[in-house]
């Protein structure tokens, strides 16, 4: 358990100042219990505090309250040496590849993991994330920086487009159920039963998603939040054959391989269609 810190350790002194009785100018009986619930130490603490200030009350004409420091007298660093002083030295000499837990740097420089951690707590080292990025190439630099100067507007003091006229298109492949799912059920329902043939290979699903930039609408006077649509590509269509499954002629969704003519058919049926009845009109 931390020390109480000195401001801390004024905070208990005003505590106990507002549970002194008038009359004998003494603690009522169980104020320094209730101090010591308060801020989660024992009655010996406060009780060590309370000594250390030597409150003096004097009520001759007016009161007045004389109280000493309780200020901690600990000033710099404090409390036992530490056990590894070479940790610095012994941590830099691992790779950082090997460095992805505490319990692999703990086993590498020879000491407990618990130790590890608790130096991990002080400060000794920092947790850094690393995430892969892409490798690019001069010319890739140039072509995005290209890109990025094409939305500069020179004849509004080079400011960027606001883009309120692009609509972002984007794909994304999906599952089409998850392997574990969570349902909450009143009593005496009945859970749904979902199976597959193998965990392994559950059907991918591509889907589009069309967005633009939210703003106000003011023909609607309401706020567009700038979702156009969410569109999966798949088709119905009839079993071939019989199975223990299902009979043939069964209809069933089934995912579509994206081609050129699908994705061209989609933003013609869908996605442009969408724009046009979501799209605000200034």
């Amino acid at each position: 358990m931390k020390e109480l810190t000195s401001d801390q350790r004024r905070a208990v002194v005003d505590h106990l100042l507002l549970r002194v009785v008038e009359a004998p100018y003494k603690l009522h009986h169980g104020a320094i219990k209730e101090v010591a619930q308060i801020f989660g130490r024992n009655r010996h603490t406060i009780a060590e505090i309370w000594k250390r200030a030597n409150v003096s009350i004097s009520a001759e004409g007016q009161t007045s309250i004389v109280c000493h420091d309780v200020a901690s007298q600990k000033k710099g660093i404090v409390g036992r040496k530490q056990k590894y002083t070479d940790l610095p030295a012994r941590i830099r000499a691992v790779p950082p590849q090997r460095r992805t837990t505490l319990q692999r740097i703990a086993h590498a420089i020879g000491i407990p993991a618990s130790t590890l951690k608790d130096y991990y707590k002080r400060g000794l080292m920092v947790k850094y994330n690393s995430n892969i990025k892409p490798k690019l190439t001069d010319v890739n630099k140039v072509a995005r920086v290209n890109w990025a100067m094409k939305f500069v507007r020179p004849d509004s003091n080079f400011q960027f487009a606001d883009m309120f006229d692009y609509v972002h298109v984007d794909e994304k492949w999906f599952h089409a159920t998850k392997i574990k799912s969570r349902v909450y059920l009143l009593p005496g329902e009945v859970p749904p039963h979902r199976s597959t043939q193998s965990k392994h290979f559950i059907t991918k699903v591509m889907f589009l998603s069309a967005v633009a930039r939210p703003r106000w609408d003011d023909a609607k006077s309401e706020w567009f939040d700038g979702k156009i649509g969410t569109w999966h590509f798949t088709q119905v269509v009839p079993a071939a054959r019989s199975s223990r499954n299902r009979p043939a002629g069964t209809l069933e969704l089934r995912p579509v391989s994206v081609t050129r003519p699908i994705y061209k058919k989609m933003l013609l049926e869908n996605v442009i269609p969408a724009i046009k009845a979501k799209w605000p009109q200034d």
